[in-house]
Formats: C-alpha cells, structure tokens, sequence
C-alpha cells in the first residue's frame, strides 16, 4: 500500500522530489531485496517512477549518480551494524539494479563488510546481520562471476577416449590380480594407469601457465578477497549462513576461470570445501549443505581438473565411496535425494578428470548396487559417463553378473561383486557395450 502511494504521488510532486531522495531511496533499494516477490516488484516500480523525475531516466543510472552517497551512507551504518541491520540489505538491491559497473565504487563498502563479518562470526544472536551481511557478499561475486561468464569462454574440458585395448577382458583381470601389490604402489600405478590419459604430470603446469595469461574479470581481487573472509561461515552453526558462503565459493571459481589466482584459492578453500561433504556431522540440515558442496565440486572439477585429478582419490572419493557403500537400498526421501546427487557429481568428475584404477573399480560397483531402485536413473547417467574410458571395466563387472550374452559369468574370475546387484535387462545395450 504505502509504495503504491509512492509510485502515486511521485509524479504529482515532479523534479522537486529529489529534495526527499534520502528518505526514499534507502527504503526503496532495501524492499527490492525483501522475500516477498510482491513486495520487490512494487518498490522497483516505486524507484522506476523515482528514476523518470530525474535526469537519468532510468535505475541503474539513478543509482550510479548517487552511489557516492549510497556507499557512504551505507558505510556509515555497517560501522554501528547493530543499529541497523538491515543496511546490507541497501546495498544487495543497488548491485543487483545496476550490475558489474557499481562494483568499481564497492571495494571501500565491501571492506566494511568484511570487517563486519570478522567480528560476527562466531555471534549466532546476531544471525539477521550475517545472512544480510553473507547475502551481499554473494550477490557481489555472482555478479562479478556474470562478467566473466558473458565473455567468450570454451566448453567444459572432457577426457579423450583412450587407444582401445585389444585385450580389455585379460587386461582388466591382470589388474585384479595386481591389486594387493599396486596397493603398495599407489602413486606408481596411478601413474600408469594414467599414462594413456590426456592429463599427465605436465598438465597442471600448463594449466597454470595458460591462465596466466587471462586478465580475469575487474572484480577477480574483490571475489578473492570475499572468499577468504567468508570460507569461516562453512563451519557456521547456522545451515543458511554455510549455504551463501558455499554460494560465494562457486561464484568465485567462475569469477576466477582462466586466470592464475583459480589455482591458489582452491587449495585454500578445498579443506574446507571437503569437510562439508561429511554427512556425519550432527548439525541441523546438514543435508542441504552436502548437497550445496556436491554442486561447487562439480564446478570445480570443470575449473581446474588436472588440480583435481589427485584430490579425487585422497579427499573426494573418501566421503562419496562411504556415501555410496553404506547407504540403504531402501532408503528415505532425504538419503535417496543423496545418494542421486553423489551420482550425479561423479558423472560431472569422470567427465572431466581421470580416475586411478582402484577408485574406478569401486565407483563402478558401489554405483551398480542402486540398480532397481529410484536412484536407477542417476546410476545409469554415471556409468553411460564412464564407458568412453572405462568401459573395459564396466563390461567384466556387468559379464561377471551374467549380463553379457555369450559370455559364461562362471568363467570370469571372482572380482569381488556383490551377487546381490540385479542390472535391468539390456543394460549393455543401454550403455553401448
């Protein structure tokens, strides 16, 4: 009611209105960001009939000619944030209207925020000002992340297909018999199993060497500085504050692809980033926030998959192998919700980054154990994902459960596959074996 007055009267007072503009533009920028879609769509209504009585015309150019007063204005109240908390809510609506181009005025506000955040980070009563103060963190790192991602970019790296093995059957179980020994090798034969791969020792150099040649976005600094500031919100006790700070991670990976800082502020973030994916942890909604990290794991693997290649076997597969294996076949909404998103993160990895032997093996079995159930479908994407590569494997397990015609599953040597997993019928067919 009261901003449909405003959108009335507005016009009826003309140019004399910018005599009020402190009155109203704080409130107005603060209700763009509210929950209620209603409630944002009449206060961008509000500040277009606002924007027609000045000189600009419009918004985004509104705002940009009095950013200096918003930034300091704004500033002012983060310094006495208890006062208002609601102050970062001001500055979420002004750079979701006007974009990449009022992030140039933004470092001094953004400093100020981050300030904020060192000192509320371990007080939970004030969780208002957190959130608000998280959210526009976030929307400053999406936006940055919009920049780069609106230039001219290549689509996501995947591996090349490997030189087909004129013996996969033999070979395959040559590894199996291997298996004690290379256990004791593990660095060796992840060297050899790779070295018919794409990616090799090399590639990570010159990953490194050829962002370094890309300029990266204006607000690649700001984007860094964020994350380096917000990664203590993923150990938050509150689920909503370690959700944005995962948001801003992401953001910041995209914001940073192809340019030379990607690398080093992955392996800060990546313990952190990891620790999220431990459904053991007894926190309220712990649930979304493993769901949250599956999805910026999923980015980073398209980022930097030769950084990955490693991580995949010592860190990743170490909270997706336990999820896989000891999750129910009968399972409720939340773990079912689970169990498909691991699946479908590791369909994005091995996309991307090269498996060692032992951890294909296991990822191809664990997954077969959910054929028949509701996560079928996500079973069946992540093995249709593994077959360019390692379809040798994929093919003794499925001939070892007696579903390859004309092969004898007796003949084939124990493999250790659980005779309880029941593939569809035509599976082989369904993934071009």
């Amino acid at each position: 009611m009261v901003l449909d007055v405003v959108s009335t009267l507005v016009p009826a007072i003309g140019p004399g209105v910018a005599y009020y503009m402190d009155t109203l533009l704080f409130p107005l920028l603060q209700t763009t960001t509210a929950t209620s879609p209603v409630l944002r769509a009449q206060a961008r209504r509000a500040l277009g009939v606002l924007a027609q009585q000045q000189a600009s015309g419009d918004v985004a150019r509104m705002l940009q000619d009095n950013v200096d007063y918003i930034v300091e204005g704004c500033s002012q109240q983060i310094r006495s944030v208890a006062l208002h908390p609601r102050v970062f809510g001001i500055l979420s609506g002004a750079v979701q209207l006007v974009g990449r181009d009022i992030l140039v005025y933004m470092d001094d506000v953004v400093e100020d925020t981050l300030d904020a955040c060192e000192r509320l980070v371990y007080e939970e009563d004030d969780e208002e000002v957190v959130l608000g103060a998280l959210q526009f963190l976030e929307i400053v790192t999406r936006t940055v992340a919009a920049d780069n991602d609106s230039r001219a970019i290549e689509e996501k790296p995947r591996l090349d297909v490997a030189v087909p093995d004129p013996d996969p059957i033999g070979s395959a179980i040559k590894e199996l018999e291997d298996a004690d020994a290379a256990r004791m090798l593990d660095e060796l034969v992840l060297a050899d199993s790779l070295s018919a791969q794409p990616i090799d020792a090399e590639d990570e150099q010159k990953q490194q060497e050829e962002a370094d040649d890309g300029d990266g976005p204006a607000g690649s600094p700001l984007a860094i500085k964020i994350v380096l500031s917000v990664q203590s919100f993923l150990y938050a006790e509150s689920s909503a504050a370690q959700l944005l700070a995962l948001n801003t991670v992401r953001n910041a990976c995209s914001a940073l692809r192809s340019t030379r800082d990607l690398l080093p502020l992955l392996n800060e973030v990546w313990p952190s980033l990891v620790n999220r994916l431990d459904t053991r942890r007894q926190e309220r909604d712990a649930f979304y926030v493993t769901l949250a990290a599956c999805d910026v794991i999923e980015r980073v693997c398209v980022l930097g998959a030769a950084w990955m290649r490693k991580r995949v076997k010592d860190d990743l597969w170490v909270h997706f192998g336990r999820i896989l294996r000891e999750s129910p076949l009968s399972m409720q909404r939340s773990e079912g919700e689970l169990v498909r998103r691991v699946l479908r993160t590791m369909s994005r990895v091995v996309e991307s980054v090269p498996l060692d032997d032992r951890t294909a093996w296991e990822l191809c079995v664990s997954a077969m154990r959910f054929f028949g159930g509701e996560a079928e479908p996500a079973t069946v994407e992540l093995l249709q994902a593994m077959v360019p590569v390692y379809g040798d494997k994929l093919w003794l397990v499925l001939a070892k459960l007696g579903c390859v015609e004309g092969v004898d599953a007796e003949s084939i040597v124990d493999i250790g596959v659980p005779n309880s997993i029941r593939p569809p019928a035509g599976i082989c067919g369904t993934l071009g074996l």
